[in-house]
C-alpha cells in the first residue's frame, strides 16, 4: 500500500530515533552496570585486603595466634555484619578462630536472604556464594591462611541495587522521553516538508486540467523545496503564457490563411461564373496566393524539422563577415526604400557550419530590424570573435521590446503588437527558426531591448561545430 510523504517522513524519523534512542540507552546501561561491577569487585576485594593486612599485623606484633584474642573476634564478627565468613588458621592448618555454628547459619540464611531481596529489585544477578583461601604471611615465611567465605563475584549491598535499579528505570523514562520528544520534532517536519509538495501536487493538477493561475508561495526556509515552487509557479506562468500564444495562433493562423482563401475563392467564382475572364494574370493572382499559403505551411514544417534534429547540419568553412555583408547586400533596396542606414564593422571570423542555415539567421534577424526600424534609423551588424567564439550582434533603433514580452520573442508565433505586426507582414516563426539553428550549432542567442528605443541581438557561435554533418 502506497504510503504519504507525510507518512513516510514520519515513520523513518519515528524509527531511527527509536533505534538510536534504543541503541545509546542500550550501550549506556550496558557500560554504567559493567563499570558499577568493576567498582562492586574493587571494594569486595578491598575489604578482604583490609582484613588480610590487620591479621598479619596482629600476628606481627604478637607472635601467636593463641588463644583466639578479641582482637581477631571483632574482625571476625565485622566481617560477619558485612555478609563475609571469616576463618583462621595457623601454618599448620588449625583453626585459630571461626564463628560458631549458629552464626555460620544465620549468616548464610541472611546472605541467602539478601541474595533473594537483590533478585527483586535487580532481576537475575551473576552472584552467588563462593569460597576462597586467602595465605597470610610472605611465601617465604608463611604465618597461617584466611577461608573466607562471601557472596560473589558481585556483592551488591541493598543500597548499589537500589542505585542501578533508579538507573535502569530513569533511563527508560529518558528514552521513552526522547521517543515522544521525536515523535513530536517528526510530526512538525513531516508537516512542514509534505505542506508544500501537497500544495504544489494540487497545483499541478489544476494545471493538468488546464486551470492556470499564480501559486500563492510561503518561503519553506528549505533551499530545495523554495526552488521547487518557484519552478512550478514560472512554470504555471510560461504555460499559460503559451496558452494564450495558442489562443492567439489560432486568431492569427486563420487570418493568415483566410485571407489567401477568400481571394482565391472570388477569384475562381468570378471566374467560373464568367463575371471575369479567365487571363494570365488573374491565375497568376491566384497562383500567388496558393504561394503564401504553401510558404505559411513550408515555415512551420521547417521550424518543426529544426527543433526535432532531423535536420542535418552540411558544414563548410567560412567567413562570418562576408556572409553578413552579402546578406546586407541584399536588403540595399529595401534600406534605400525606408531610408535606414546599416553599417557593417568587425573583423573576418572564420567558422566551420552550416552556411545556408547561418545565412538564414543573418537574413532573418536583419529582416525583423528592418522591419521595425521606421524612417531615419539606423542599424548596426559587428561581427568578432570573443573567447574562442564567432560574435554576431546587430542593433536597431527601432520601436523595442516591452519588458514583459522579451522573455517570449523566441517562442513559435509570437509576435509583438499582432495588429501592428500583421500590416508589416510575418506569422512570428522567424525567431523561432533562428533560436532552433543556433542551438543545432551548439551556439547561444540573447536580446536586450529598451522600448522605444531599439533592441540588440547577439548571436555566438563556436568556430568549430561539435554537429556531425
Amino acid at each position: 500500500m502506497k504510503r504519504t510523504i507525510k507518512w513516510q517522513l514520519l515513520l523513518s524519523f519515528v524509527s531511527l530515533s527509536f533505534i538510536l534512542v534504543g541503541t545509546f540507552s542500550w550501550i549506556t546501561l550496558n557500560l554504567m552496570e559493567s563499570h558499577f561491577e568493576d567498582y562492586v569487585r574493587e571494594r569486595q576485594e578491598s575489604e578482604l585486603t583490609a582484613y588480610q593486612t590487620e591479621l598479619e599485623n596482629f600476628y606481627q606484633k604478637t607472635g601467636t595466634w593463641a588463644d583466639a584474642p578479641p582482637t581477631i573476634q571483632n574482625i571476625g564478627r565485622d566481617a560477619l555484619q558485612k555478609g563475609i565468613i571469616l576463618k583462621v588458621y595457623d601454618h599448620a592448618g588449625n583453626q585459630v578462630w571461626g564463628p560458631s555454628p549458629s552464626e555460620e547459619e544465620e549468616s548464610k540464611n541472611r546472605i541467602q536472604t539478601h541474595l533473594l531481596h537483590m533478585e527483586q529489585i535487580m532481576g537475575d544477578i551473576e552472584s552467588g556464594y563462593v569460597q576462597t583461601i586467602v595465605p597470610l604471611g610472605s611465601e617465604t615465611d608463611p604465618i597461617g591462611s584466611l577461608e573466607v567465605q562471601s557472596v560473589g563475584p558481585f556483592a551488591y549491598t541493598e543500597h548499589d541495587a537500589l542505585f542501578l535499579a533508579d538507573m535502569r528505570n530513569n533511563l527508560i523514562f529518558v528514552a521513552i522521553g526522547s521517543l515522544i520528544i521525536s515523535l513530536f520534532f517528526a510530526l512538525l517536519i513531516a508537516r512542514k516538508l509534505s505542506s508544500p509538495i501537497v500544495r504544489i501536487q494540487n497545483f499541478t493538477t489544476e494545471i493538468a486540467k488546464g486551470h492556470y493561475s499564480h501559486l500563492a508561495i510561503e518561503e519553506t526556509g528549505i533551499q530545495e523545496i523554495d526552488s521547487l515552487l518557484d519552478s512550478v509557479d514560472e512554470l504555471s506562468g510560461q504555460l499559460q503564457r503559451q496558452q494564450e500564444i495558442r489562443n492567439r495562433l489560432s486568431s492569427d493562423i486563420a487570418h493568415e490563411i483566410r485571407t489567401p482563401l477568400t481571394t482565391l475563392k472570388g477569384n475562381i467564382e468570378a471566374m467560373i461564373d464568367g463575371v471575369w475572364e479567365v487571363s494570365e494574370e488573374r491565375l497568376y493572382h491566384c497562383y500567388e496566393e496558393v504561394n503564401r499559403i504553401a510558404r505559411l505551411i513550408g515555415q512551420i514544417d521547417r521550424i518543426n524539422e529544426i527543433e526535432s534534429h532531423e535536420s542535418q547540419l552540411q558544414k563548410s568553412s567560412f567567413d562570418l563577415l562576408e556572409l553578413t555583408q552579402q546578406v546586407a547586400g541584399t536588403f540595399q533596396a529595401l534600406l534605400i526604400e525606408k531610408g535606414i542606414e546599416c553599417a557593417i564593422n568587425g573583423e573576418a571570423v572564420l567558422i566551420s557550419a552550416d552556411r545556408d542555415k547561418i545565412h538564414q539567421v543573418v537574413t532573418n534577424l536583419l529582416y525583423n530590424a528592418i522591419k521595425f526600424t521606421p524612417s531615419g534609423g539606423h542599424i548596426d551588424l559587428q561581427v568578432s570573435q570573443i573567447s574562442g567564439a564567432a560574435s554576431f550582434k546587430i542593433t536597431d533603433t527601432g520601436q523595442g521590446i516591452p519588458p514583459n514580452e522579451i522573455n517570449q520573442v523566441f517562442e513559435r508565433f509570437y509576435m509583438a503588437e499582432p495588429s501592428r505586426n500583421r500590416k508589416l507582414g510575418g506569422q512570428g516563426i522567424g525567431l523561432s527558426i533562428v533560436k532552433g539553428i543556433v542551438n543545432a550549432h551548439h551556439g547561444t542567442i540573447s536580446v536586450e531591448s529598451t522600448y522605444g528605443k531599439g533592441t540588440t541581438f547577439v548571436v555566438s557561435l563556436p568556430l568549430e561545430s561539435h554537429i556531425k554533418a
